[in-house]
C-alpha cells in the first residue's frame, strides 16, 4: 500500500479508536462599537485543534448564519470537497438577527443606502458600510487574536449576503482572498452593484482574488428583473476577463433561490480548491531542533513532502548540533506534517507534550513560524524492552 495512503488510514483508524473525532463550535457575543449592538458569531474549530499546538488554520466566514444550516453545511462539507483533509479550516458564522426594539435586521447590515431610487426604507437602513467596518475592525481582529489563524480568508454568502460580498470585493480594504457569492441580488438600486462591478478597476487590487458567482432560476422562472443585471456582470467577466480576478460562473436553473445553496456551495468550494491546487507552492526555510534522551541517539525526520522523505523514515537524518540536540533546516511547504524516528516506524520517538498514539504525526505551519523545538523523552522500542 502507498505509504501516504497507509499513514492516512492509520491516522483515521487511531482517531476512531482513541480520539475525539469531531470539532467544536462556540457561540460568542461581541459588543460592536461600529454597529452599536451586541452581535453573535459562531466559531468552529476542527478536530485536535487544541492538541495540534503548532498548526494554524485558514478561516472561512459564512454570512447569514442566523440560518444556522448555512454555517453547519459549510463546516460539514469541507472534508468532502477538499484534498486538504489534513489542513482543516476554522469556520466563522456571522449572524444578522432582527432586533425588534431597534427595528434593525439583515437588510440593514447587507445593503447600502440607495442613491438611484427614493429611500422608502423598504430594504432597511442601508448600513452596509458600518457592517463592513464591523467585519474588518472587530470580527476578523477578534478571530485572529483569539485563534490560530493563517492569512487566507474565504467569504461565503447567499442572496443579499452574496451581494454584500461582491460589494466588499470592490472596496479598498477588501476582507477576503476568495468570494463564494451564491445567487446575489445585483438589481438593487437600479442595478447599482452590477454597474459598480463592471466599472471597477480590478488592476487596483493588491493581489489576485478568486470569485465564484452562481444563479438559480432567478430571472428565468422567478424574479425576472434579476436577469439583465446578472447578464451585465457575466458578460463583463467573460469578455473583459479583468486582471487580478480568477472567476467561475455557475448557472443552476433547475434550482430555486433557496435550494441552490447546497449545490452552489459544493461547486464553489470545489472550484476554489482546484484553483489553489494550481497555484505556486510557497516554501519556507524552517529550522527544527530536538532534544534527545541519550547522547548517542540518531534522529531521522520524515513527513509529507520530498524534503521530508515522503514518510520514508530512514531518508532524512538530523545533524548533531550538541551533545543532546539534533538540528535540521529544510525548505518546507506551508502545510507540513512531521514525525521523528531512529530510522524505522518501530523506533518512533516519544515526545514531550505530544501523544502520537493519537496524532501519528505533528502538523506544523511553516508560513507562520520557521523555528520549532521538540523534546524526545523516550523511544517506543526502548519502552517495550522496559
Amino acid at each position: 500500500m502507498n505509504i501516504k495512503i497507509l499513514s492516512f488510514v492509520l491516522f483515521l483508524t487511531i482517531n476512531f479508536v482513541f480520539g475525539q473525532d469531531y470539532g467544536k463550535t462556540e457561540t460568542i457575543k461581541l459588543n460592536s462599537k461600529e454597529l452599536n449592538q451586541q452581535r453573535e458569531i459562531f466559531v468552529y474549530t476542527p478536530s485536535y485543534y487544541e492538541e495540534n499546538i503548532f498548526q494554524y488554520y485558514n478561516v472561512i466566514y459564512v454570512f447569514d448564519a442566523q440560518t444556522k444550516e448555512f454555517f453547519d453545511l459549510t463546516r460539514s462539507l469541507l472534508p468532502f470537497v477538499s484534498k486538504e483533509i489534513d489542513n482543516p479550516y476554522i469556520v466563522v458564522g456571522l449572524t444578522s438577527t432582527y432586533d425588534e426594539k431597534l427595528n434593525y435586521g439583515r437588510n440593514d447590515d447587507l445593503l447600502p443606502k440607495p442613491i438611484n431610487v427614493k429611500d422608502n426604507n423598504f430594504f432597511g437602513k442601508g448600513n452596509s458600510e458600518n457592517y463592513l467596518k464591523y467585519l474588518l475592525k472587530e470580527v476578523i481582529p477578534y478571530i485572529d487574536t483569539n485563534y490560530k489563524t493563517l492569512s487566507t480568508k474565504i467569504g461565503i454568502g447567499h442572496s443579499l449576503s452574496a451581494s454584500f460580498l461582491i460589494s466588499s470585493l470592490l472596496r479598498k480594504e477588501n476582507p477576503f482572498n476568495a468570494y463564494i457569492a451564491i445567487s446575489p441580488n445585483l438589481t438593487y438600486d437600479k442595478d447599482r452593484l452590477a454597474n459598480e462591478f463592471i466599472n471597477f478597476k480590478f488592476t487596483e487590487l493588491e493581489e489576485e482574488k478568486f470569485l465564484y458567482i452562481s444563479n438559480a432560476d432567478e430571472g428565468i422562472s422567478s424574479w425576472k428583473s434579476w436577469k439583465p443585471a446578472r447578464e451585465l456582470v457575466y458578460n463583463f467577466l467573460n469578455t473583459e476577463k479583468p486582471n487580478n480576478i480568477e472567476f467561475r460562473i455557475d448557472s443552476l436553473p433547475n434550482k430555486n433561490h433557496w435550494t441552490t445553496f447546497v449545490p452552489s456551495l459544493i461547486n464553489g468550494m470545489t472550484s476554489y480548491f482546484e484553483y489553489i491546487e494550481n497555484q505556486p507552492i510557497n516554501k519556507y526555510q524552517t529550522k527544527i531542533k530536538v532534544k534527545v534522551p541519550n547522547e548517542n541517539d540518531e534522529v531521522f525526520i520524515s513527513g509529507n513532502q520530498d524534503t521530508l522523505g515522503n514518510w520514508e523514515d530512514d531518508k532524512v537524518k538530523m545533524e548533531k548540533s550538541s551533545k543532546f540536540e539534533r538540528t535540521i533546516t529544510l525548505e518546507l511547504e506551508s502545510v507540513s506534517q512531521i514525525r521523528f524516528t531512529r530510522g524505522s516506524a518501530e523506533k518512533e520517538a516519544v515526545l514531550k507534550n505530544f501523544d502520537l498514539e493519537y496524532l501519528y504525526y505533528i502538523p506544523i505551519s511553516p508560513s507562520k513560524s520557521q523555528e520549532y523545538f521538540f523534546e524526545i523523552i523516550n523511544w517506543k522500542d526502548r519502552m517495550k524492552k522496559n
